[in-house]
């Protein structure tokens, strides 16, 4: 490099170091239009699909690891209602899929608000924190939690458990609107507070405690959503929650399929950059 080269690079250097301290470059996210709804948020995905990588056109997996290049994706893995022992060669290779892409893996647990003995709890996250936890699942999705205060103790103990073993998250639950006092002692990284129908959600008002809180503590969870435009209404109405899938499945298996506007979801939870003259 000759000296003029190397003069005119430092004057370029110092120049821009001036404009990017001035603001006069920056970076931001998009205004929450329809294109960025999500931007900032999370898709928590019951992922209750068999991993069938034998059959290209019923194996959904690889359309998640193809979302996760574009979205932050945490998905619930649900091998038996619980872990069903370790997993097996078709979940070990979808597993590694998942991790390999950067999506956060749960392990489901069901607890049947609070009736479930918690030996019996803690021996299906013992399973994961054996099986699954070196493959990539780093936390845990108790299900079926039950939202009185009263159980508080419960709970604590499970979640303090599961941390125990070297879980990073730990995810709560009850499907509907808990006892603040969950939130306010910290038992549950990510509470679900809404699971349930679309129609169920228009007429739905979420708790006046999700203002006081992160969003990133906050998740629901809609299925019957008919189309993509009635998902982006969830995601307008629902401006405090960090944690957010719709689906257009419908019991008795609502979550046993991707939506079929998948791809066109995922797009507004994108994380662009944008370069601003």
């Amino acid at each position: 490099m000759t000296f003029a080269m190397a003069r005119r690079w430092w004057t370029f250097v110092l120049v821009f170091g001036v404009l990017v301290l001035s603001g006069c470059f920056f970076v931001r996210p998009p205004s929450l239009g329809d294109a960025g709804l999500g931007v900032g948020r999370r898709i928590l995905l019951p992922l209750y699909i068999y991993p069938m990588w034998w059959d290209p056109a019923l194996y959904q997996w690889p359309r998640v690891v193809q979302a996760a290049q574009k979205a932050e994706i945490w998905a619930i893995i649900n091998p038996a209602s619980g872990p069903g022992g370790p997993p097996n060669a078709d979940y070990e290779r979808g597993l590694s899929d998942l991790a390999q892409a950067g999506v956060t893996m749960l392990g489901y647990v069901w607890t049947n608000y609070g009736a479930r003995s918690i030996a019996e709890v803690k021996a299906e996250v013992d399973i994961y924190a054996q099986h699954f936890l070196p493959r990539g699942v780093k936390g845990i999705f108790y299900d079926g939690v039950n939202s009185s205060a009263a159980w508080l103790p419960y709970y604590r103990e499970l979640y303090e458990y599961a941390k125990a073993q070297g879980f990073l998250w730990v995810v709560l639950n009850p499907g509907i609107t808990i006892a603040e006092e969950y939130l306010a002692e910290g038992v549950g990284d990510v509470i679900v507070i809404f699971e349930d129908s679309y129609a169920q959600f228009l007429g739905h008002v979420l708790p006046d405690y999700v203002g006081h809180y992160p969003r990133e503590r906050f998740a629901i969870l809609v299925w019957g959503v008919p189309s993509l435009e009635e998902a982006k209404e969830v995601l307008r109405r629902s401006p405090g929650i960090g944690f957010v899938h719709c689906t257009d499945d419908t019991p008795p298996n609502e979550w046993d399929t991707l939506p079929t506007y998948w791809g066109e979801w995922v797009e507004l939870f994108s994380q662009p950059l944008y370069f601003v003259p």
